[in-house]
């Protein structure tokens, strides 16, 4: 079912034939800021304790808990320093990075198959280690044509192989003036399921994104939400019921949806709070939203304007915020921190 807004709002090579690209130490100190905001909360180092899968008692947080970092870490050699990254532009695709490889030097690595797809930008982990990625162009469209911007891609958390896993529906047909697709990832461990925002079809001067339901069992889509344009989003359990929270791609605003047992959409969208007396830019939108301990959300924040050149820059700004059970809101916990 969809409906639109009516509120505002076998494993890998060893080690040894890593590729054989070697960071200078300069290079290392210039990515560090870049790891942090492209891990995604990602334990790659180590895993983390297995969720259970029979639903159990829903006390107020996320329900991202479960993820683990992929099964072939373990046969990499890697320090427990060493991160998944997509946003090296002098890398395509998927790549690790571990500043402590190489006897300190650092070293990158990277699957064969991790960059067919052209160019990665946001990616997430399951309760397997299985790794979803949505493509991103960077600069050109030449290795991520439109056509192929509202895919998404698998890593096997055993094989280290990357395939495609689905191919969402555009609003509209893809275009040059419309080179994104998806833009936002988010795992729910209770249903199953992986939240896609997609903005593929929108201008500069037209929305009509979507944000989709996908089923990790089968890679079906199970339900959307249409004329959204968003990018980050996470799913959070707060005192009146279960939500998704996205950030818009066109105002300094979070609105937030209903989640039914299942994991679909409920009810109409809801705003929640504006953040544009903290933006540091009238283009500032919401990339990601991280809720981690202590019912404490993130928004890792940048300038977007629907084109490649503000897509390419990666500075971003951190607001915290914290949830109060009792208003059921969101308010600013703390100074923004820029990244």
């Amino acid at each position: 079912m969809s409906r639109g807004p009516q509120a505002k709002p076998p494993p890998g090579p060893s080690p040894r034939r890593m590729v054989g690209w070697i960071l200078a130490a300069a290079f290392i100190a210039a990515v560090a800021g870049v790891l942090t905001a492209c891990q995604a909360g990602l334990p790659f180092g180590g895993t983390a304790a297995p969720a259970t899968t029979t639903p159990v008692a829903r006390p107020i947080g996320g329900v991202d808990t479960c993820r683990r970092g992929p099964r072939f870490q373990s046969t990499l050699g890697l320090s427990r320093g060493a991160a998944l990254a997509t946003t090296l532009t002098q890398v395509k695709g998927m790549a690790i990075i571990d500043p402590a490889g190489n006897n300190g030097r650092g070293l990158i690595y990277q699957h064969p198959s991790w960059s067919r797809a052209g160019f990665l930008g946001p990616f997430t982990t399951d309760r397997e280690g299985n790794i979803y990625a949505g493509p991103v162009p960077v600069v050109s469209l030449v290795d991520n044509p439109p056509e192929k911007a509202n895919r998404l891609y698998r890593i096997d958390t055993n094989t280290q192989e990357m395939t495609q896993f689905a191919e969402l529906p555009a609003a509209l047909p893809p275009s040059g003036a419309s080179p994104f697709g998806v833009v936002g990832l988010a795992y729910d461990c209770e249903t199953e399921s992986l939240y896609v925002t997609s903005l593929a079809g929108s201008t500069a001067t037209q929305e009509v994104g979507r944000i989709f339901r996908v089923d990790l069992k089968t890679g079906q889509v199970r339900d959307q939400l249409d004329g959204v344009d968003a990018m980050g989003l996470a799913p959070f359990h707060g005192s009146q019921g279960k939500r998704l929270y996205y950030g818009r791609a066109r105002t300094a605003e979070v609105d937030s949806i209903g989640l039914d047992e299942a994991g679909n959409f409920v009810g109409e969208p809801r705003f929640e709070f504006s953040f544009a007396d903290r933006a540091v830019s009238d283009r500032n939108t919401v990339r990601r939203i991280r809720i981690g301990a202590n019912n404490a959300m993130t928004l890792n924040v940048m300038d977007f304007a629907f084109s490649l050149k503000a897509e390419s820059r990666h500075q971003e700004d951190a607001f915290p915020y914290r949830y109060d059970p009792g208003s059921d809101a969101w308010t600013a916990a703390g100074a923004p921190i820029t990244q």
